[in-house]
């Protein structure tokens, strides 16, 4: 009900924020209860699980990770050890050559006057046969002389023009330090590491010859390809030429055309991450004494393949566990809510006034104390009915019967008659109509016990009330009617329009002048509207609030039984609306369903 109506308006809205926080607790809570402790114990369990798996991974990764790093740098420290040994040992092997002095003899002599030069040869050919004999990855020995006087036997004695440019100025730069290089025949379709070294004993600006060791390829590619299993490993020379690989096409090309690190190499080893292409690569390397540098480059999806197949059985595991749990909890929840479920069907049963609850055992836990308590609870209202309500009801009918038999209808409407003939007989009209009106208007309240009739006959009713009260107050009423008779055949429950005129009689007048009366009957939508205005005295706000407290008052039914009746019949969003001004007057508005339900009206009025 409304006592009086201020409208007020806000601007803006809701907050964002606030309504998502508003539909994650309704969601929540209108949620079962078992699929809120399904929800719970697995988040319990899930997020344990993904915070194991994730440090799981996380540490496995980083120890696989430094492991990787610690074996690949295991690996170029051995490669490079095993080639500083190999080239060690051709370095030996030229400094018997270098410190031999009968060969710088026979090299250094001039043959123009003598003729025994056939010694040197002998010797040469000795020499050089049994230390590539010794040696079988030795495809050549080469001595490269400017001496012409020493004939050349195109095999182990070589002028020094013949000797490949590079390789000359090299080995001369180096004055006696050996010097590696990287050749390519295209004639045999071979390709070696040519070891040169200037034979320059007594002289360094001016040795007496060049040697120079042709070392088989396979020699370098056999110390690194046992390491080419999940990574690539080059041995590159100073420009970045790679001089052997496990990959075969890579030989004698640019390494750093295909990964352009030239700049990561500047120091003497070390290691770095780059992307190359989109892929994420892990690189090593270290240089060698003689100029060399060995790289050995892993791509991050290799470097982390152990961890990655570590991972996906530790997510499958994981999620073996986590469904096996999810189920345990589901049957767990099911179990715990489901004796709950047995107990609200018990309450919905009281809740629809059948108490006959059957005791089902549900174990001594608090489920079970609570479902005893329940029961216990029940038996005692069953029997407080049974002591005092169904009493007070027996009571009611009897003084009902009593009142009903005390108000005959048919007698009173024969009382009533009688008295009307005899008013006419005696020639007292005002007493005839008083009576008459009288008559009509009980005829239609009463309405042979029916709680319901036409707004047609409740309208006329009013009009019965309002003449025997005219008689009463001679001229004082002003009645005026504003009624759309469409709505004549409408239904409605009775005797909800007459107290408020009765109140606007007896409360309202403050003057001789009367006072004047409006009853207006319209539609508003989907609802039907009453109205009685008048131009009395008014009421204060505490008058208004007394009227809507009290059961009963003056008017005989009172306006909050009005109200009540009419909320009982049709719902909550109907009923009683007043406003008053004191001084002023008053507006009643009775607001009713236009097309109410019959068969729910009925079931309502007879529950009330």
């Amino acid at each position: 009900m409304n006592i009086e109506k201020t409208f007020k308006k806000t601007e803006g809205g809701v907050p964002l924020f606030r309504r998502l926080s508003l539909f994650r607790h309704h969601w929540y809570a209108n949620l079962r209860l078992r699929n809120k402790l399904f929800v719970i114990f697995l988040l319990v369990s899930f997020i344990p699980c993904s915070v194991l798996i994730y440090y799981s991974y996380t540490s496995t990764r980083d120890t696989i990770t430094e492991q990787t790093y610690a074996s690949l740098n295991g690996t170029l420290n051995q490669i490079n050890t095993n080639l500083e040994n190999r080239l060690g040992y051709y370095n030996q092997l030229t400094n018997i050559l270098y410190m031999d002095a009968q060969l710088r003899n026979f090299l250094s002599n001039d043959y123009e006057q003598a003729f025994y030069y056939l010694d040197a040869f002998q010797y040469i050919n000795r020499t050089m046969s049994s230390m590539m004999i010794s040696n079988a990855n030795i495809q050549g020995i080469t001595i490269y002389i400017d001496n012409k006087t020493l004939y050349s036997d195109k095999q182990y004695i070589k002028y020094t023009e013949e000797l490949p440019e590079t390789v000359k100025q090299q080995a001369l730069k180096a004055a006696g330090s050996p010097v590696y290089t990287h050749i390519d025949d295209p004639q045999t379709g071979t390709s070696y590491v040519t070891l040169a070294r200037s034979l320059s004993y007594f002289s360094l600006s001016h040795p007496y010859g060049i040697l120079t060791i042709n070392i088989d390829d396979k020699e370098i590619y056999s110390l690194i390809e046992k390491e080419n299993v999940n990574k690539s490993v080059y041995i590159i020379d100073g420009t970045g030429r790679v001089i052997s690989s496990g990959d075969t096409a890579m030989k004698g090309q640019q390494l750093f055309d295909l990964y352009p690190i030239q700049a990561n190499l500047t120091l003497s080893g070390g290691q770095f991450d780059t992307r190359i292409d989109g892929q994420e690569r892990f690189f090593t390397f270290k240089k060698l004494s003689n100029g060399w540098t060995t790289v050995i480059t892993v791509p991050y999806d290799e470097l982390l393949a152990n961890t990655n197949k570590a991972t996906k059985r530790i997510v499958w595991i994981s999620v073996t566990v986590i469904a096996v749990a999810a189920l345990l909890i589901f049957l767990t929840a099911k179990v715990i809510t489901k004796r709950i479920e047995v107990l609200l069907q018990q309450i919905r049963k009281v809740e629809r006034g059948d108490f006959q609850v059957k005791r089902k055992p549900m174990g001594n836990d608090e489920i079970g104390q609570l479902s005893y308590a329940f029961q216990k609870m029940t038996a005692r209202i069953q029997e407080l009915i049974d002591e005092v309500y169904l009493k007070e009801i027996a009571v009611k009918d009897s003084e009902l019967t009593t009142l009903q038999a005390q108000i005959n209808p048919h007698f009173l409407y024969n009382t009533l008659s009688s008295i009307s003939s005899l008013a006419m007989k005696e020639g007292s009209t005002q007493v005839y109509q008083m009576v008459s009106h009288l008559s009509k208007y009980y005829r239609i309240s009463l309405n042979k016990g029916k709680r319901v009739v036409l707004l047609e006959q409740e309208i006329q009713l009013v009009k019965n009330y309002v003449s025997i009260q005219a008689i009463r107050f001679r001229g004082m009423l002003h009645m005026h009617y504003d009624l759309d008779e469409s709505l004549f055949n409408r239904t409605v429950i009775k005797l909800i329009l007459q107290p408020f005129i009765e109140n606007c009689i007896n409360h309202a007048i403050w003057n001789d002048a009367g006072i004047h009366i409006i009853v207006r009957l319209k539609a508003e939508g989907e609802d039907l509207l009453l109205q009685v205005i008048d131009d009395g005295q008014g009421m204060t706000r505490q008058r208004l609030e007394e009227a809507f407290s009290k059961a009963s008052n003056q008017s005989g039914y009172g306006i909050k039984n009005v109200d009540d009746r009419i909320k009982l019949a049709y719902g909550e969003r109907y009923g009683v609306e007043i406003f008053s001004r004191l001084g002023i007057g008053t507006n009643v508005t009775i607001r009713l369903p236009l097309n109410p339900n019959a068969s729910e009206l009925e079931t309502r009025l007879n529950t009330g």
